[in-house]
């Protein structure tokens, strides 16, 4: 048998990891059974609301941490468990920081060498300099650089010693929106220049769909659903998932002989009806219309201006909702307006995540 045939596709495997701080029985889960992986030259996005444990795992991948149960490898190798822990610096992975945290004493130069055991070997130093656009900066110090030239000079710096592997804590979050598009839009091909996987840990849905191979979505210390931008869309698996990723308006359900009633009227789903346990709806707010209605039972909150588009916040029997619509379609706050659902469009029933079209 041929051995290449026997080499794995995963750079990282985390398996059953669990993790608490206070180590009591009766105590929480800051992590709860999180499984993934990330395949050798993928950028996997870590994405969801602060406090949700990101920080965590990235501490215990980084070996920060000991893990209260599970385990985590890098290259075929273990790294953590409950009894072993390999040290930081002898996992070959590479840290970039939304603060950079540079040596702000040394030359460009000097920041990617710091790491390196063979100082004199220029090679690979000079091609990361290159591969990030700081070929022409050597000699100059983190003070003299912008935010997006520090945050290139992280990521060579964290790449420097022949690392496979790098971890990024919302590195764009403190860069200015211009420089911010343009460095991520980069990232993706900075690391496959260097033949280097990533985790990227953001809270920014648009950042992690628009660059990453995969993203994971998490809240609450559980991970909720692993997959590919494009079917995080199209079938999101969870409510919180498709509140988070699609910003879509989650409305209660109250089955009624052959459809249900909701806030918005009646919602005929008759071929979902077997399942039973159907309670709730997620709906994106481009598919809600709104028009000012003097006999209308929903009242507007708020507006926000989002490009060509206005947002309006609304109140309805209790429920407030988030709608968009054409900028020329101007309403105030307190005008009373009726919503309906737009034809052609498409909503989610939950649980189940079942997806119907109108």
């Amino acid at each position: 048998m041929n051995k290449k045939n026997l080499v794995k596709n995963d750079a990282l495997i985390i398996d059953d990891l669990h993790h608490k701080y206070d180590k009591r029985e009766c105590s929480n889960w800051i992590l709860n059974e999180i499984n993934l992986k990330i395949e050798n030259g993928e950028l996997l996005g870590l994405l969801g609301p602060s406090g949700c444990g990101k920080t965590t795992l990235l501490r215990l991948i980084a070996g920060f941490e000991y893990p209260s149960k599970g385990k985590i490898s890098l290259n075929d190798k273990e790294i953590s468990s409950r009894n072993k822990i390999l040290s930081p610096e002898k996992r070959n992975i590479g840290m970039v920081f939304q603060d950079y945290a540079l040596f702000p004493h040394l030359t460009v130069l000097e920041n990617v060498i710091f790491g390196l055991k063979n100082k004199k070997d220029r090679s690979r130093v000079d091609y990361l300099l290159n591969v990030v656009g700081l070929d022409s900066f050597v000699e100059r110090y983190p003070h003299e650089l912008s935010g997006g030239q520090k945050q290139r000079l992280a990521i060579a710096r964290a790449l420097a010693p022949g690392t496979n592997f790098i971890l990024l804590d919302e590195p764009f979050c403190s860069l200015d929106m211009h420089v911010k598009l343009k460095l991520r839009s980069e990232l993706p091909n900075i690391l496959k220049g260097c033949n280097a996987s990533g985790l990227m840990v953001t809270h920014d849905p648009e950042e992690a769909m628009s660059i990453c191979d995969k993203v994971a979505v998490m809240n609450d210390g559980k991970i909720h659903q692993i997959d590919t931008p494009i079917n995080l869309l199209n079938n999101p698996k969870t409510i919180f998932v498709s509140s988070f990723i699609l910003g879509n308006n989650i409305i209660n359900l109250k089955k009624n002989g052959n459809s249900y009633n909701s806030c918005l009227g009646e919602i005929n789903c008759s071929k979902f009806l077997k399942h039973t346990g159907i309670k709730s709806m997620s709906i994106s707010p481009k598919f809600i219309s709104i028009k000012r209605s003097e006999s209308g039972d929903a009242i507007v909150i708020s507006k926000e201006f989002l490009g060509e588009f206005l947002i309006y916040k609304v109140s309805i029997n209790g429920n407030i909702l988030r709608v968009r619509t054409d900028i020329n379609n101007l309403l105030n706050n307190g005008d009373k307006c009726s919503l309906s659902i737009n034809t052609n469009s498409y909503y989610f029933l939950y649980p189940g995540a079942y997806k119907e079209y109108l």
